[in-house]
């Protein structure tokens, strides 16, 4: 057997991340979805006018985060239990306030939550949807 080395891991700073995510893990029913969805619609409300105020807010890195979350929304329902918690720890942790950096407060707030979306996608194996982050580093 052959092992794959993981390129994209969980943040490792702050430390409480991994953990947080770690929890996070936990498969809900189809039948919340759009609950899911609809916070997601309102985080990138709040992510746009952030960014009207304060042009450092990385809007496009956030629409590209939040394009990815919705694609794995949609498919949550092929998805088995373990990937579905996944999903849902990934998309929290991208809408949630108290992730490990602000993500309307500094010019990288979002890297945090792009490097945890690639670390779902990756352990989904959908390696065609990766967020080149360099692109969004300053």
């Amino acid at each position: 057997m052959i092992f794959k080395r993981k390129r994209h891991k969980l943040p490792a700073y702050p430390e409480y991340i991994a953990p947080g995510f770690k929890k996070m893990c936990i498969a809900i029913p189809v039948e919340s979805i759009p609950a899911i969805q609809m916070e997601l619609f309102e985080y990138m409300g709040r992510a746009e006018a952030e960014h009207s105020k304060d042009p450092v807010v990385d809007l496009a890195l956030a629409r590209e985060i939040a394009q990815i979350s919705s694609y794995l929304l949609e498919h949550y329902e092929e998805l088995s239990k373990e990937d579905r918690g996944l999903v849902i720890a990934g998309v929290k942790y991208f809408i949630s306030d108290g992730d490990g950096v602000d993500d309307f407060k500094f010019a990288s707030g979002l890297v945090d939550d792009a490097q945890v979306i690639n670390h779902v996608l990756e352990e989904l194996d959908i390696t065609d949807r990766y967020i080149d982050i360099d692109r969004f580093r300053n």
